[in-house]
């Protein structure tokens, strides 16, 4: 369903005959609901709180709704952050632009001249002096910690740690990327059997905005078609 349409049906569920009292709105205020709607929707199908309670990945459906979202990234020398205060055996990676959350993660490390695969875990900062030293936890040549940073321009970056005699070839990053906002000449990129359930929370949205009769049993019929 491309843009023009997903208007045409939000209009349709506004019932713009008139016949139920609903405002006109512009093709403008139109896009900000659908891109409310489809931030809504992918933060709702992401950490499951949706009326399923499921996350994703968790069934098909999840899977399917958003992965026209998953991209992968192998980051390397080019994408390296100098900072100074960084901590030791580490390097800091600046993400891809449009980076949303992690999906995935491993990274190539070289050890004894030889390199591997090797996963990577991440932990939170304060964790990080619990473990470091721990020679069940700490970064060895089968795993690599990460610490999530950013640069001093505000840019999300990683910090990963290797062990010791290990250094880091490359990072290898599967992720959910923002998505395009709706726009004219500029469709949802979402699958398309998500637009139905967009324009919904788009209805939903615009009916409470304007306090309309309508948004409860607009909101039911959402919740049963989710």
């Amino acid at each position: 369903m491309d843009r023009s349409k997903m208007h045409k049906e939000f209009k349709l569920l506004m019932d713009k005959t008139g016949e139920g009292g609903a405002p006109s709105f512009l093709a403008s205020e139109i896009d900000t609901f659908l891109n409310i709607a489809q931030e809504a929707f992918i933060s709702k199908r992401t950490y499951g709180n949706n009326v399923r309670r499921t996350g994703f990945e968790e069934t098909q459906k999840r899977r399917d709704d958003l992965r026209t979202l998953v991209v992968s990234a192998a980051l390397g020398s080019d994408a390296i952050i100098t900072d100074t205060d960084i901590k030791p055996n580490s390097t800091r990676l600046k993400l891809p632009d449009g980076y949303r959350h992690s999906v995935s993660e491993e990274a190539e490390v070289l050890f004894e001249g030889f390199t591997r695969r090797v996963a990577v875990t991440p932990i939170t900062h304060d964790r990080y002096s619990k473990i470091i030293n721990d020679p069940f936890n700490m970064p060895n040549k089968n795993s690599v910690l990460r610490l999530d940073v950013s640069n001093d321009e505000g840019d999300m970056a990683v910090e990963l740690i290797v062990g010791e005699g290990c250094s880091l070839n490359k990072y290898f990053l599967r992720y959910i990327k923002n998505p395009v906002e709706i726009a004219e000449d500029v469709s949802c990129i979402l699958p398309t059997h998500t637009h139905k359930e967009i324009v919904r929370m788009a209805v939903v949205d615009a009916l409470e905005n304007i306090e309309h009769p309508r948004y409860q049993s607009s909101k039911i019929e959402l919740n049963e078609i989710e």
